[in-house]
């Protein structure tokens, strides 16, 4: 069993590994003491898109969805099974099972939402590597009530699935609570890659974006004009180069 960044992965056979990911969201929906007011289906369907596009970003396939709720069944726990199923469905895997478990014995005053992900990677071959390198970012970092008020703008998993199989991509990360200088910094250890942190010191920077409303795209520097051409949205963020070079 081993860690790659937020995923667990546990090899089940010499070219099969399954990998975990999972998310929690708390305070936000349609209880009375909920921090923000939203449809309970969109919290569901938000707690999903998380591990969903980390397990995308990482290359496996989803096999099924577990929700584990602090609330009772009727009437939020159907509302999240209804957001979650709406969620598989906008991502490509409408067929995918769902299990989980609520909280019917207390009452709840807040709405409380964990979400796991089950998912297979055949196999996931590190990439060369490569002395120089552009983080792009997709996507605007939003959380709350900015990212209510900009649903539309969010990243789609079609988006990620194009800029993966993009040439000259080497890697891709989906950027949430953490912000994007500490995702960056995820990108150049994996990548055996530095660069001036300096440059990332700005408040946005460091701003959550929620349920992965951005992207980090690692692009080799070869490749980045072709790739600003085919993503002309996607903003530069930093260069990276090899260590000690």
């Amino acid at each position: 069993m081993g860690q790659y960044r937020d995923l667990t992965l546990l090899q089940i056979a010499p070219d099969k590994t399954l990998v975990v990911a999972c998310d929690s969201s708390a305070g936000i929906g349609e209880k009375p003491l909920d921090n923000v007011r939203t449809a309970t289906e969109t919290v569901a369907a938000f707690s999903l898109r998380v591990p969903l596009l980390e397990l995308l970003c990482y290359g496996a396939t989803p096999l099924m969805v577990v929700d584990t709720l602090g609330n009772e069944m009727q009437p939020t726990g159907a509302a999240v099974i209804r957001g979650l199923k709406q969620e598989l469905a906008r991502a490509g895997y409408a067929d995918l099972p769902i299990n989980g478990s609520t909280e019917d014995n207390m009452e709840t005053q807040t709405t409380s939402v964990g979400v796991t992900v089950v998912a297979e990677s055949v196999s996931h071959r590190i990439s060369d590597r490569i002395d120089q390198a552009e983080v792009y970012q997709i996507g605007v970092p939003y959380v709350g009530e900015d990212l209510l008020a900009h649903l539309d703008e969010v990243v789609s998993y079609e988006t990620v699935r194009q800029i993966k199989q993009c040439p000259g991509v080497v890697d891709l990360i989906p950027v949430g609570s953490r912000g994007i200088a500490h995702e960056v910094a995820e990108l150049a250890h994996t990548n055996r890659l530095e660069y001036d942190s300096k440059q990332l010191d700005r408040p946005v920077y460091r701003r959550s974006a929620g349920p992965s409303t951005v992207i980090l795209a690692l692009v080799s520097t070869s490749a980045a004009s072709h790739f600003e051409i085919l993503f002309p949205t996607a903003t530069p963020v930093i260069h990276l180069k090899a260590v000690n070079r």
